[in-house]
């Protein structure tokens, strides 16, 4: 196992607080002459007529076709000379353009910035359904608005607070110091408010009462340490304000309360993190099977012990690094160390005899090394511009600085071994999901999503198998964790996510990013206006 603190560095959402948005490039005035403004009800039909069709059921593209929405989902694929189109529909001319499934995002995270317009930069870039994987109470709302119709954005399904023990002991020490802290400085104040309002003069307090007020506030702090250390309060009552998309384990009885907690709240699944005890860590995953909610998450003990006590599927595809070393694995204290790809078989045949799925997640670790090779500079790039300037700043400083000695390392050694890996997964019959990790501490951005397509290319997957980890395959899962909605593929039925390109993805992987528009449970939103969307966040930022 990786020692403690090894992935607080690479991607431990706790002190993190907020993230990041993204880019999305301003297509040519010319394509506004293809495109109709979009519909803001849903059940506004709309029909793309004479377009290219890739349905996603197989590399199959369908020519000269009409496809309607209404209602917010698809109710006829057509060829265009015998489609009907309804009364009053809005017309999209589709000619020598194709239409896809809009893309999922099976790894994001919502906390990244506090505005539910944060949510445009992901439709702006193609992302039509995201998957956010630790969740801060808005977010429940701001999957319902978005299910109303009263916020713009991709559909949602979220996790609960990831469920974490404490990075380090030292953490409960730290929170028992504020804690005294703060009690002692309640305690003064409170006694010189009395002290003013019984004499109604400046305080002189007699040295023995002052220190027999000293001597009862610390009696005070040792009584409140030893109840976090002999875990009679909970360890999360002192970091649920400091962490709020966490909850702090520090008991496998806790542990199992909290998913039974967020099972009872209606989370679409439950994400177990790191640091945990094994007993705590498997105990999550053992509660969450009894109680029937998805478990997706990080690997804490072993990969057979994990995905026999019930994690369905796995977030990164690097959580499988420590175990192909030799020596353990730490990217804090770093050493470089190698790597054993005769082992990749074994790990490949055991997730799929459990028919577990994995997030590829390639674009972390590529970008991590683009980044390092330029150093601070890189986060002036123009997709940065989205970021809240003070997070901007925190990535010129962040790993950016603290892993310059792994760039040679992290090239040459630990992402050739993931891509042969993410190759042997998808070979060897595993679920793979496309994802981005969209995160203010990581430098991804939601627009990573079209990099993460490009990497599994890259990898040894086809165009068509690519595109399929961020639609039909994203559906599956969908339907393991409860949602019962059709997205993922163009068909009757299926939800009216959809991105109208100018080129052909099976023929070049990089045509996802050419988009004309995307239409979200059937409203069409031309790509210049959701550019505009996306140039007014960024005004609102105070960013220039």
């Amino acid at each position: 196992m990786i020692p403690p603190w090894s992935h607080l560095a690479h991607r431990f959402p706790l002190p993190t607080g907020l993230r990041s948005a993204a880019r999305a490039p301003v297509l040519a005035v010319a394509l506004l002459a293809v495109v109709v403004p979009h519909l803001v009800a849903q059940g506004a039909p709309t029909a793309f007529v004479n377009v290219s069709v890739l349905p996603m059921d197989s590399p199959e593209v369908l020519r000269e076709m009409t496809v309607v929405v209404e209602n917010g989902r698809i109710s006829s694929v057509a060829l265009a000379a015998e489609a009907v189109i309804p009364d009053g529909a809005s017309v999209v001319d589709g000619t020598g353009l194709f239409l896809m499934p809009g893309l999922v995002d099976m790894h994001a995270h919502l906390d990244s910035d506090p505005s539910p317009d944060y949510l445009k930069v992901f439709l702006a870039a193609g992302t039509t359904t995201l998957r956010n994987l630790n969740a801060l109470p808005e977010h429940a709302d701001w999957k319902q608005q978005v299910l109303d119709g009263d916020l713009i954005g991709p559909t949602i399904l979220t996790s609960g607070p990831v469920i974490a023990g404490p990075p380090d002991r030292s953490l409960v020490w730290i929170f028992w110091a504020l804690q005294t802290a703060a009690v002692s400085a309640a305690g003064l104040l409170v006694w010189l408010a009395l002290r003013l309002i019984s004499r109604g003069k400046p305080v002189a307090a007699p040295r023995p009462r002052a220190r027999r007020i000293v001597t009862w506030l610390g009696a005070m702090g040792a009584a409140s340490a030893a109840l976090i250390v002999s875990k009679v309060v909970p360890l999360n009552l002192y970091t649920r304000t400091t962490f709020p998309q966490a909850y702090i384990v520090d008991t496998e009885a806790r542990a199992r309360a909290e998913v039974r907690r967020q099972a009872a709240a209606g989370y679409d699944m439950i994400k177990p993190y790191d640091y945990m005890a094994p007993e705590q860590y498997l105990g999550v995953l053992q509660e969450a099977s009894t109680e029937g909610i998805y478990a997706a998450g990080h690997l804490d003990v072993g990969i057979s012990e994990a995905l026999e006590a019930g994690i369905r599927d796995i977030v990164h595809v690097d959580e499988f690094l420590e175990y192909h070393t030799a020596e353990p694995l730490s990217l804090t204290s770093f050493r470089p160390v190698s790597f054993d790809y005769s082992g990749i078989p074994a790990t490949v045949a055991t997730v799929r005899d459990h028919d577990a799925a994995v997030v590829v997640n390639l674009t972390t670790d590529v970008n991590t090394v683009r980044y390092l090779e330029v150093g601070p500079d890189y986060f002036l790039r123009p997709e940065y511009s989205v970021l809240r300037p003070q997070y901007r700043e925190g990535l010129q400083t962040g790993r950016v600085v603290r892993w310059a000695p792994q760039e040679a390392w992290r090239r040459d050694h630990l992402n050739p071994f993931l891509f042969e890996l993410t190759r042997q997964l998808h070979e060897g019959g595993v679920l793979l999901l496309a994802g981005t990790d969209a995160s203010m501490d990581n430098g991804s951005l939601p627009a990573h999503i079209h990099d993460e397509l490009q990497l599994q290319v890259a990898a040894g997957l086809s165009p068509f198998e690519a595109l399929r980890t961020a639609t039909v395959n994203a559906q599956i899962v969908a339907a393991r964790m409860g949602d019962e909605d059709l997205f993922g593929r163009i068909a009757p039925g299926y939800r009216g996510d959809l991105l109208l390109l100018r080129m052909n993805p099976l023929e070049d992987i990089r045509a996802t990013t050419e988009r004309v528009g995307v239409m979200t449970r059937g409203s069409w939103y031309p790509q210049a206006e959701l550019d505009a969307m996306v140039a007014d966040f960024v005004a609102g930022l105070g960013v220039q």
